[in-house]
């Protein structure tokens, strides 16, 4: 009894203990773990990303869910933690992997921009010890300089006994890392690449443990030298030995590497290596089957350097100078990549074959009878390369010829290719023989320049994939050439001329799964051949105009697992039907640019829940915006722009899209608030909300977007301040709430958001200073848009935004001389402070903005002489410098040119967002006169325009003469100044000139009768100068114009100005003899006024010295007599006359 007693309290306890284990593996991490990961968050920011989207309040404290945590299903600790990139604004939406450890980032320029702005710090290694199974730590790319002292990771060596794989790769660790990282004695990998490591230090410290169990070590991109090979002696289990791209020169001693016998692969490329030199003892490199030399400084004895590798299977010699004889060795090999002229006698086993800018000689082939994969890139492949023999090629699988020089037939001469699966290879035309290729699977002929039509592949019975695009191929809508193609799965033939051709009745044999025909032509009604298609996944028919007035719903309904459906720019019109029953399948689907009208059905969310992107814009939709999207629980990406939607963003979608990352519903006409309190979208990324009648203040909502990169809210009738929340939106990088009714100031805070890249808050009622904590965006400030507004004073002297491209500071109350802010900005392409009080000299340093295009200074009060320093500016299109006081003469060497007519290579400048390559999201106009009229101009139109605006200054001296850098002109404007001389006949090679005013000047001669060859010219003026001689033809251009273009001119005669310009035959001289004075002596008549009038004189002056009252009433008389002149004149002046 007592024994039944006994083990009925064991089983309660062992119950007590399963229910309070099981009650904390239900609920997700660990709660010590779970506390140490939130410890983490201010050094990781983004170490809980996949906390918001859970939904379930219940589950969203579990770690185990984040997307860079990883537990034991188990025992539910954690086991892998993905912090790499964590401080940096945006990543990859991935799911963590292992190929994470190893990856670089994908693009070199945006990782390095974005390192360059992060702040280094140190690491407090400690901060992992609660952590005790934790398998994998990743910290690469997060700018950490070193560990705090005493809490390295020495500290991990005692608790984190199963950390086997560590990544701290693009980071600034220097060579002090390496004895704290020698503690971690359970370590199997270690990344260490980008890094400072120098080498003054050893890997392992030969007093301490060893990293006797390290398989593969990155020590890639660092400044490691020669001496680095002695320190890697104790590491006795490595396997891969990474060191591309460092300090490594000369020779490498075999002997240094002779003890790492179970190295299996080496990179050593990227240095600048010289040779091998062999080991006397015996070498013990026998695993070693990977090794990579390429770009190093290697000649032609490299290959008996390395005879004694009798093991290796793949070798890599990129740029080897010299001519390499393969008889040196190295008979298994089975893979080379290399770019060099070779003898190839005893290359009998080898199975892959990569060639690099090598030219290739007549026995190339014969022997590499157990080739598989060939693939020749930039060769130079002669016809007796092929024809030297019939080549033994029977066993070749995949063949890539690119860019390399090939005789025309060399498909005919190359022998039989029975096992051939894969081919790629840019021909001039489809040949004939393709029908030989009976084993052919995969067939790449894409980005060539074929043409004709594409019957060479009818025969082709094996082939299962199949890329055409970007050619010049005539593609019939009808695929009729494929039909018998039954293994046929993948079509792409985008890029290339679709047409029309008879309707096919007979099914086709192939089931597609992807087909891809974008671009160009017409292509009738859709494809009888998709109606017969039961299994595609992803289609795309953008960019061809289709005579159908309705969605093809039936595509969705007979193809279940559809899962992408594109169909930009198709001409399709009428209302947008959704299938019945529900499509549970797709995912993305895009109709955006086509003429779809009426509403979006209301049931579009229920009928299509699986969507993840939708793409609605540049229809006609009109209605309001469906509920029902709400019940999209996976939709990431929603563009409904550019539609005529109206009423308010629903409060269902609102709360219900909680994975939503981009919302775009500009250019409609919503209205009322934002949104509303219950608001759930947490994931925003992307929210574009411009052009609409949107109202009330910026919602308070959106500071819980943690993720929010672009928020643009111009356009509508916001009114409030800027709120302060934005300060802690550590992801914002575009800023656009311009053109609304917000008041205030620049919040100090904004300087603080250390991503902020474009600002725009032009056409507001903001005033005050602009704040110094701008200077905090000096590195990565973009552009900026502060015009029309009421900001005054000065610019702050610690603003000088290096990467800045585009600055819009006009129409306000600024002041001062030109800053040095802008002193150092390299990339500013436009430059706007017109409308100001700036004063002083334009600066010299302007010459330091190479790629200036659009300098705009108008009205301010800048003097002195226009400075011969905007001649060095290349690429400068539009000059306004009107309404100033600047004096002297034109510099003859100033230049303009439209930026369509630039080189190719200069372009907009663009950068990386959310990885695609984007240019600059905000687009601003640009204020230009142009035919006497202001007129507000877009980047797309005015890189189509050039012109010159000095009018309304002090110029004086002649207009030069000089014009051969200004061909290109559109528009010039001289017009109030002081310029004098002749108007150069030289302005008759303006050709593309559409506006000349050089009105209100002092000119003088003819005007040139050749500007009647100016047949784009539209406004011409040259009144009010002294100008003389006949008025224009009215012939050409010149006979558009009236008088208001010459008046003013008193010498200038003809019809347009009313003067007669024959001569007047004065009268007949009378002689010598007869001297007729008529009926006055002249003389008398002179002699007896000049008495007169000083009598006059002398009668009111004596007058106005005996009587003060007639004094005082006769100045009073000529003070009015002064005015009422002075106010005729100022009132029948010409309109036009003032600047």
């Amino acid at each position: 009894m007592l024994s039944e007693q006994m083990e009925s309290k064991r089983l309660a306890m062992l119950l007590v203990v399963l229910l309070r284990l099981g009650g904390r593996l239900c609920e997700g991490c660990l709660e010590e773990e779970r506390t140490a990961l939130f410890q983490l968050k201010p050094f990781f920011s983004f170490i809980d990303v996949g906390f918001y989207s859970i939904g379930e309040k219940d589950r969203s404290w579990n770690c185990c869910e984040w997307e860079r945590v990883k537990c034991n299903l188990i025992t539910k600790r954690v086991t892998h933690l993905f912090l790499n990139d964590s401080n940096i604004i945006i990543f990859e939406d991935v799911e963590p992997s292992w190929d994470m450890i190893y990856t670089k980032p994908t693009n070199d320029l945006y990782y390095y921009s974005w390192r360059n702005k992060m702040k280094f710090w140190y690491l407090n290694a400690s901060l992992f010890l609660p952590f005790k199974e934790l398998h994998m730590l990743s910290l690469s790319g997060n700018s950490i300089v070193g560990c705090v002292h005493n809490e390295g990771f020495e500290k991990l060596s005692l608790e984190l006994n199963k950390l086997e794989i560590l990544d701290l790769s693009y980071n600034n660790f220097n060579d002090s890392i390496l004895s704290s990282l020698s503690e971690l004695s359970s370590l199997k990998s270690l990344n260490l690449a980008n890094n400072l490591l120098t080498g003054t230090n050893p890997v392992n410290d030969k007093n301490g443990p060893k990293l006797n169990k390290l398989e593969v070590l990155d020590l890639s991109e660092n400044m490691l030298n020669n001496s680095i090979f002695s320190s890697l002696g104790a590491l006795s289990n490595l396997k891969y030995l990474y060191l591309y791209h460092n300090k490594l020169k000369g020779r490498i001693h075999m002997k240094d590497l002779n003890s790492l016998r179970y190295l299996k692969e080496l990179d050593l490329s990227d240095n600048k290596v010289t040779e091998f030199v062999p080991s006397q003892a015996e070498l013990r490199l026998m695993n070693l089957k990977v090794v990579d030399l390429g770009d190093n400084l290697f000649n032609n004895t490299i290959l008996s350097s390395l005879a004694g590798l009798s093991n290796l299977k793949a070798l890599t010699l990129w740029n080897v100078r010299g001519s390499i004889d393969m008889n040196d060795g190295l008979r298994n090999l089975e893979e080379l990549h290399m770019s060099c002229y070779s003898e190839w006698q005893i290359l009998a086993n080898l199975v892959d074959l990569i060639l690099e800018d090598s030219s290739l000689p007549l026995n190339f082939i014969p022997t590499l009878s157990s080739l598989k994969y060939l693939h020749l890139s930039s060769c130079y492949v002669n016809d007796s390369f092929f024809m030297h023999e019939r080549q033994n090629l029977r066993n070749l699988e995949e063949l890539l010829l690119e860019y390399s020089s090939l005789p025309s037939n060399f498909i005919q001469v190359i022998g039989p290719l029975t096992s051939l699966k894969k081919f790629y290879s840019p021909l001039p035309l489809l040949p004939m023989c393709f029908s030989n290729l009976t084993s052919l699977e995969k067939l790449d002929l894409s980005f060539n320049d074929l043409s004709g039509n594409m019957s060479a592949l009818k025969s082709l019975a094996s082939l299962q994939w199949l890329d055409l695009s970007y050619n010049k191929l005539q593609i019939p809508s009808s695929l009729g050439y494929l039909f018998n193609l039954s293994k046929l799965q993948y079509l792409s033939a985008s890029n290339n001329i679709i047409y029309v051709d008879e309707m096919h009745s007979v099914a086709p044999r192939f089931q597609l799964r992807v087909i891809s025909l974008s671009c160009c032509g017409n292509g009738g009604s859709f494809p009888q051949f998709l109606y017969h298609q039961h299994d595609l996944v992803d289609v795309t028919l953008s960019h061809i105009h289709f005579k159908v007035n309705q969605f093809p719903f039936w595509l969705l309904e007979n193809n279940t697992n559809l899962k992408r459906l594109h169909l930009v720019n198709c001409s399709l019109s009428g209302p947008f039907q959704v299938p019945f029953p529900s499509h549970l399948v797709l995912e993305d689907l895009d109709i955006s640019n086509n003429f779809f009208s009426g509403n979006i059905p209301t049931e579009i969310g229920a009928h299509l829940p699986s969507l993840s992107s939708l793409n609605m814009s540049k229809n006609d939709f009109n209605g309001s915006i469906p509920s029902s999207f709400g019940d999209m629980s996976s939709l990431q990406i929603l563009d409904l722009s550019n539609n005529q939607l109206f009423g308010g963003i629903p409060e269902h979608f609102a709360w219900g899209c909680s994975l939503l990352e981009i919302l775009a519903l500009s250019n409609n006409t919503l209205q009322g608030p934002i949104f509303s309190t219950n608001f759930s979208l947490m994931s925003l990324s992307q929210l574009q909300l411009n052009g609409n009648n949107f109202s009330g203040m910026i919602p308070n909502a959106l500071s819980n977007c943690s993720f929010l990169g672009t928020l643009d809210l111009s356009n509508n009738y916001l009114f409030g301040k800027i709120p302060s929340w934005i300060e802690s939106m550590y992801s914002l990088s575009t800023f656009d709430v311009s053109r609304n009714q917000l008041s205030g100031r620049i919040p100090q805070w904004m300087g603080n958001t250390s991503n902020l890249g474009q600002i725009d808050v032009a056409d507001n009622h903001l005033q005050g200073l602009i704040p110094r904590a701008f200077c905090n965006l000096n590195r990565q400030l973009q552009f900026l848009d502060l015009s029309m507004n009421n900001f005054s004073g000065i610019l702050p002297s610690c603003f000088k935004p290096s990467n800045i491209e585009e600055v819009y500071l006009s129409k306000n109350m600024l002041q001062g001389p030109l800053p040095n802010a802008f002193r150092k900005s390299s990339f500013l392409v436009t430059l706007d402070l017109s409308y100001n009080h700036f004063s002083g000299h334009i600066p010299n340093w302007i010459s330091n903005l190479s790629q200036l295009s659009y300098l705009l200074l108008k009205r301010n009060h800048f003097e002195g002489e226009i400075p011969i320093q905007l001649c060095k500016l290349p690429h400068l299109s539009l000059i306004d410098l009107s309404m100033n006081n600047l004096s002297g003469g034109i510099p003859s060497c100033l230049k303009v040119t439209a930026l369509n007519k630039v080189p190719d290579h200069y372009s907009w400048i663009s950068y990386n967002f959310l990885g695609a390559n984007r240019s600059i999201s905000i687009e601003e106009s640009i204020e230009y006169t142009i035919k006497s009229r202001s007129y507000t101009y877009k980047k797309r139109i005015l890189q189509y325009m050039s012109g010159i605006d000095l009018s309304c200054n002090k110029l004086t001296g002649e207009i030069p003469h000089e014009i051969k850098n200004i061909l290109m002109l559109y528009t010039l404007n001289l017009s109030h100044n002081s310029l004098i001389g002749p108007i150069p006949r030289a302005f008759s090679n303006l050709r593309d000139i559409e506006s000349l005013d050089l009105s209100y000047n002092n000119l003088t001669g003819n005007i040139p009768p050749e500007y009647a060859l100016l047949h784009f010219l539209q406004y011409f003026n040259v009144s009010y100068n002294n100008l003389s001689g006949k008025t224009p033809e009215k012939i050409g251009q010149l006979g558009t114009f009236d008088e208001s273009s010459y008046v003013g001119n008193p010498f200038l005669c003809g019809s347009l100005v009313g003067k007669n310009c024959s001569p007047i035959a004065p009268p007949k001289a009378p002689s010598d003899g007869a001297k007729d004075h008529g009926f006055i002596d002249m003389d008398a008549f002179y002699a007896s006024f000049f008495a007169c009038y000083i009598v006059v004189l002398l009668c009111i002056g004596a007058v106005s010295y005996i009587n003060p009252y007639w004094r005082q009433a006769w100045l009073y008389y000529v003070q009015m007599t002064i005015n009422s002149c002075y106010y005729f004149v100022m009132d029948n002046l010409p309109r036009n006359f003032g600047c």
